[in-house]
């Protein structure tokens, strides 16, 4: 489904559909190799199959096996991708180990050898056992279900000698349409390299260039340039051709940096209005199809979003791909959920994490629509020793990507020790609904009193009262369905209450700059053992609409707030240009 980076002139198998596959059970690791496969059935890919009747919440390790005849040539260059798989996956090709997956949600990349003429067999195995060895970045207490599978697309490269690899497009003047190209090949390539450079299919521009250590840059205009904001997203395309290869990415020309206490896009102070969204679906786990990224999109441009936060993982490349063609602005992060002081110590521990989030960063880069890149969420950033992980973490973050703002999403608000580290501080909280709770207090009133402390505590003589601040989750559960004239816990009633005072005492705050919600959808969220942690239905019931994505009354309640003040300037919104609710073209369906 990923749509750029496109390589017009390669060789590309696509892989998807369905696989041979021999489900193994709760085998020992250790035996597992690729004569353990037995041709029983078949899965499909993108596919979770735990999800599946025949394995339906079965823990234990998959076989897939995709079968080629005599096409390859002895010592032709062949690179798998894989978009996306958990929890742990291990690659053969013709019977040899090519490589091991430890990232869950990563998209990957695993050269294969040719050694012989004939057949070739390639054999995926898929593992969602919890395993602090093989899976050491996703634990049982993860308040998102661990699916087994391979969540998204897989295609096979058939790579030249030398190949052009990415090509990262960073604006550097709106106004005059400059942008710097750094331009990556793969492969035997050479001290200097012919290349040509064409933007949106127009003429190309011939070059012969340096390169150092693999890479070549060069600043360059884009013609006919257009900026990419929310409201006008503007798309571009350019094409660097080498010799033997050619790629061609998307990209948009748009700035987002800080300015004391402002967000600034394309040089104008921008409030965050949206939600949090996990990839989730009761009968696709985190397979997503084209019509539901798309019904999740226009779910949140109706209730007057500007924001996503894709939550707790990287998230599918074409739903980028979508916030960008839709003016959906992104939060992307990797995968963390409330790690501890002595996990975030531990030095293989941080070497995946420096990995995975160098990946979501590589993988992601093009995106206008991406704002922010973050990492480890709620995680002990009150712990001294947290320190020298998210230093390395937003080193590594900014040598890959300089042009975007870091941030993490803390719960240790006033306690946390490595918010002097990030761009945007961002808290979570949940007043009145989880913690303390004062029973003799509605739950609505303990909203304001509480973000107000936070926010007077990150303003006045603090350190840090010069960066913005965004509320990163803040909410409340309701049971789609259930519904109460006391409006008491849990019903819809309830639940609209608090979403709507939440974004109205967060966006009203005169220190803040947006606001997150917790969530978009509903999500299963339990254990191995099935035990739900007080979420009635084994689901994380906060979403404003259901996991089958049947709106509550929440989502109306939040569709007043967010898209009065979308529609008011002075309200805090400021739109480069509001667009009159009366020509909406994402009306709300109620």
């Amino acid at each position: 489904m990923q749509h750029y980076p496109d390589y017009p002139t390669r060789g590309i198998l696509d892989l998807n559909g369905f696989w041979e596959f021999s489900w193994l059970g709760d085998a020992p690791w250790e035996g597992i190799s690729p004569a353990a496969f037995r041709p029983r059935t078949v899965m499909a890919v993108p596919g979770v199959f735990d999800v599946l009747p025949s394995y339906g919440q079965r823990r234990g390790v998959g076989l897939y096996r995709k079968v080629f005849g005599d096409v390859f040539a002895v010592g032709e260059r062949l690179r798998l991708a894989v978009d996306g798989m958990g929890l742990f996956g291990r690659i053969w090709f013709d019977g040899r180990h090519a490589g091991d997956c430890l990232l869950p949600y990563s998209g990957v990349r695993f050269d294969l050898d040719v050694r012989e003429r004939g057949r070739h067999s390639l054999i995926l195995a898929v593992d969602n056992r919890f395993d602090p060895e093989r899976v050491p970045l996703f634990h049982p207490n993860y308040d998102f279900h661990a699916y087994g599978g391979i969540y998204r697309g897989v295609a096979l490269h058939r790579l030249p000698a030398c190949a052009v690899d990415r090509v990262q497009v960073i604006p550097l003047d709106l106004d005059a349409g400059t942008v710097r190209l750094k331009i990556a090949l793969d492969g035997d390539f050479p001290e200097t390299c012919p290349l040509s450079v064409a933007f949106d299919d127009g003429r190309p521009r011939h070059h012969e260039l340096p390169v150092h250590a693999g890479r070549i840059e060069l600043e360059t205009r884009v013609p006919h340039c257009r900026v990419w904001s929310p409201e006008f997203p503007h798309l571009h395309t350019v094409e660097v051709a080498i010799p033997e290869d050619a790629v061609r990415e998307r990209f948009g020309m748009r700035t987002i940096r800080t300015a004391g206490r402002d967000i600034l896009l394309n040089g104008e102070p921008i409030e965050l209005r949206g939600f949090n969204r996990h990839e989730a679906h009761p009968q696709l786990g985190p397979v997503q199809t084209p019509s539901q990224m798309l019904e999740d999109v226009q779910w949140l441009k109706s209730m007057g979003c500007n924001f996503v936060r894709c939550v707790h993982y990287p998230h599918d490349q074409a739903f980028l791909d979508l916030c960008d063609e839709m003016g959906l602005l992104v939060w992307a992060e990797s995968l963390g959920w409330g790690n501890g002081a002595e996990e975030l110590a531990d030095p293989r521990f941080m070497d995946l994490q420096e990995q995975q989030t160098r990946l979501l960063v590589r993988n992601g880069v093009n995106h206008p629509s991406v704002i922010l890149w973050a990492f480890l969420n709620e995680a002990d950033s009150s712990s001294p020793q947290a320190l020298p992980l998210y230093r390395r973490l937003t080193r590594a973050i900014r040598e890959e990507d300089p042009s975007r703002l870091v941030s993490y999403a803390s719960n240790r608000t006033t306690k946390d020790l490595c918010l002097d580290l990030v761009d945007v501080i961002a808290l979570n909280g949940y007043p009145g609904w989880i913690g303390p709770v004062d029973w003799d207090t509605p739950s609505t009133a303990a909203i304001a009193p509480f973000t107000r402390r936070l926010t007077e505590f990150f303003s006045g003589d603090s350190p840090l009262a010069d960066k913005p601040l965004i509320f990163s989750e803040i909410g409340a559960c309701g049971l789609y369905g259930c519904h109460d004239l006391a409006r008491s816990q849990w019903t819809e009633e309830y639940q609209a209450d608090y979403m709507a005072a939440a974004a109205g005492a967060v966006l009203e705050d005169p220190r803040t700059r947006g606001v997150a919600l917790w969530q978009f959808c509903d999500t299963r969220s339990y254990g191995p053992s099935g035990q739900v942690r007080t979420k009635p239905r084994g689901y994380n019931n906060a979403g404003v609409v259901d996991e089958y994505r049947r709106p509550k009354q929440a989502a109306r309640a939040v569709a007043d707030v967010f898209r009065a003040r979308a529609a008011n300037p002075q309200a805090g919104g400021r739109p480069a240009t509001p667009t009159p609710l009366h020509e909406d073209p994402f009306p709300c369906p109620w």
